[in-house]
């Protein structure tokens, strides 16, 4: 099943693919664990004119089990104590989303347990995101849709039948919309590997709104990822450059995520409606780059006009070239000089004569 243009809402914002980028800064684990740093990054998001920012809400007792083996991407003798290190409170998740409803921003939260979506939907977020860890936890998926909140879901690692799993989760419960993003659970995305035509493959295969989550080095997939139909998309947010935040390798600085909110905005107008018409930017060339039909040599009125009367030039004030064989074998009606242009009311005219006659 699919739909020309599926569309949803999240705090106010219409999230499809012929509408502005829908683009969520992530602060993910980049705050540390400090409320202050936490805070200026909502900032530095509202600064680059991203609509969204999104938290991850976790506990560590409630996301690993002890001995559980660190991702790829991460070094660390105890995931527990890794994890523990980025826990925020309550009053903390409520500081955040207070600047960030102070800044405009729409507030979205990944939550990595049962509890904390409770926690979340009281303090007022505006929709949930599961992480492409949990695609296959129905219980997270069941607790955020009956909030009744949008959801957005990334696919990372997974493939169509565990994202229509989800979707059905989700829907049953009655999460009132959804979105999928592309992912590719890799930190950084070797490039060659970001696989983007997998944004039009989730749209078609479930006409809902699509986005990317972008886990690469840099920006570069984001263009592409306009033009192939993204409604969503997603980059984590550091303050500076090498500043230690643990998933600095796949963050933009404000600099550059203000260039990517840029870059969006860029390509959107550049793909334009689809439609193929003459552009009201082209049109005053128009007339001067069209041809017209014109007159070869001086002609008398009752002439035979003939193929070597004719010559299609520029500009095209005149009866227009794609006529030539229209006016091949009628009686000219008056006289011509030499590099006169033919004009409608010759064609209509010697018609005219011809049925008289």
């Amino acid at each position: 099943m699919s739909f020309e243009h599926p569309e949803l809402e999240i705090g106010g914002h219409s999230v499809a693919a012929f509408e502005p980028l829908f683009v969520i800064a992530e602060i993910g684990l980049n705050h540390g664990g400090s409320i202050d740093r936490a805070l200026a990054l909502v900032d530095a998001a509202a600064d680059a004119g991203a609509p969204a920012v999104k938290f991850q809400t976790l506990e560590a007792a409630a996301l690993v089990a002890p001995g559980a083996p660190a991702p790829a991407h991460v070094q660390a003798g105890s995931m527990s104590e890794f994890f523990s290190q980025f826990e925020l409170d309550e009053v903390a998740h409520g500081r955040m989303i207070e600047r960030a409803r102070r800044r405009g921003l729409v507030v979205m939260a990944t939550p990595f347990s049962e509890a904390s979506v409770d926690m979340l939907a009281q303090l007022g977020i505006d929709a949930f995101k599961i992480a492409s860890g949990d695609i296959t936890w129905k219980g997270l998926i069941t607790r955020c849709a009956r909030t009744r909140k949008p959801m957005v879901i990334s696919t990372g690692m997974a493939g169509l039948n565990e994202a229509a799993q989800a979707l059905d989760w989700a829907r049953l419960a009655g999460a009132s919309g959804i979105a999928l993003l592309h992912c590719v659970s890799a930190y950084p995305v070797p490039q060659g590997h970001e696989n983007l035509r997998a944004i039009t493959a989730l749209s078609h295969a479930f006409g809902v709104p699509v986005g990317l989550s972008d886990h690469a080095a840099d920006g570069f997939s984001l263009p592409l990822a306009v033009a192939l139909g993204a409604a969503i998309y997603e980059r984590h947010l550091v303050l500076a450059a090498h500043d230690g935040s643990i998933d600095g390798a796949v963050s933009s600085t404000p600099e550059q995520l203000a260039e990517l909110v840029h870059t969006a905005a860029r390509a959107r107008a550049a793909l334009g409606s689809g439609q193929k018409v003459c552009l009201p930017a082209e049109r005053p060339n128009k007339l001067a780059s069209r041809r017209a039909l014109y007159s070869t040599r001086g002609l008398a009125a009752g002439h035979l006009i003939s193929a070597s009367d004719l010559i299609a030039l520029r500009p095209g004030i005149g009866l227009s070239a794609e006529r030539q064989e229209d006016l091949v074998g009628l009686v000219l009606q008056r006289d011509m000089e030499p590099g006169m242009a033919f004009l409608d009311r010759d064609l209509v005219t010697a018609r005219e004569v011809d049925r008289v006659a």
